[in-house]
């Protein structure tokens, strides 16, 4: 009578064993055989998401650094149209003095000046100083 009962009490628990196989859900463990699975499959999935994550950072990376490049670029195009402004601006000024200048007659002090400027620059020698120097004299007394 006990090995009937040991025999019936050993099939009740491989048949409860067995009924859990079938009917126990993919990600419980039972006896440890499916959380190998499952650790393996998180494994692979978390190390995808990684990836796509590092990937998707080096992209936004990338548009940042191409936006950057591009902002500086156009503050170099910025810089570079003011300089030109301010440099037509100068030529400008530069010409209406020249004319302002022109249309005015120089006293002979001021031809004197330019002269001896010239000369201690190097421009003209001894004799075309003294020579210059002597035509403006000769105006004054004139």
């Amino acid at each position: 009578m006990r090995n009937l009962f040991r025999k019936s009490v050993l099939l009740k628990i491989l048949l409860g064993v067995l009924v859990l196989i079938v009917y126990a859900a993919p990600s419980s463990a039972i006896f440890g055989v499916r959380r190998r699975c499952v650790r393996r499959t998180a494994i692979v999935v978390g190390s995808s998401e990684k990836a796509a994550a590092e990937k998707q950072s080096a992209a936004e990376q990338q548009q940042a650094a191409a936006a950057q490049q591009q902002a500086a670029a156009q503050t170099a195009a910025a810089q570079s149209a003011a300089a030109a402004a301010q440099a037509s601006a100068a030529s400008a000024a530069a010409a209406s003095q020249e004319a302002a200048a022109k249309s005015q007659p120089k006293t002979p002090q001021q031809k004197l000046a330019e002269l001896q400027s010239m000369y201690d620059q190097g421009l003209i020698s001894q004799s075309d100083y003294n020579a210059g120097k002597a035509k403006i004299l000769a105006e004054i007394e004139h």
